[in-house]
């Protein structure tokens, strides 16, 4: 009864947690590397628009806590005749799942271009001071 509450409460903090809109990603050629078309080179390059702050719930503030809800709901979803849940419910963790591990992989892709830029800022300041 506890895993059944337990269930029911995850998936509600999946349902509450705001849907983001995704970048349409680059289009790739056969190797993988980005196709570079004839108005990439006349454009100046723009400074990017400092994008609102996503609402993100307190709960979800660490990716690491994020994949350990989602592993917890699949966990309880695995043992769904045992907790008595119903198919509708089940269709829904599904949906969730589906929608946080694009998520997941979005927030694992930002936060590696963060440790990128970070990395070059702190690479051209060194730079600079010689």
């Amino acid at each position: 009864m506890e895993d059944n509450i337990s269930a029911r409460e995850t998936l509600q903090l999946l349902l509450d947690y705001p849907i983001r809109e995704y970048p349409e990603p680059e289009p790739l050629d056969a190797k993988g590397k980005p196709i570079k078309t004839k108005d990439d080179k006349k454009k100046p390059k723009k400074r990017k628009k400092k994008e609102p702050a996503f609402p993100t719930p307190e709960w979800a503030l660490q990716l690491d806590d994020v994949q350990k809800t989602v592993r917890k709901i699949s966990d309880l979803a695995a043992r769904a005749e045992e907790l008595n849940l119903e198919p509708s419910f089940l269709s829904s963790t599904d949906e969730q799942l589906k929608r946080f591990k694009q998520e997941i992989a979005f927030r694992k892709m930002r936060e590696e271009e963060d440790r990128l830029e970070a990395e070059a800022k702190a690479l051209a300041k060194k730079k600079k001071k010689k």
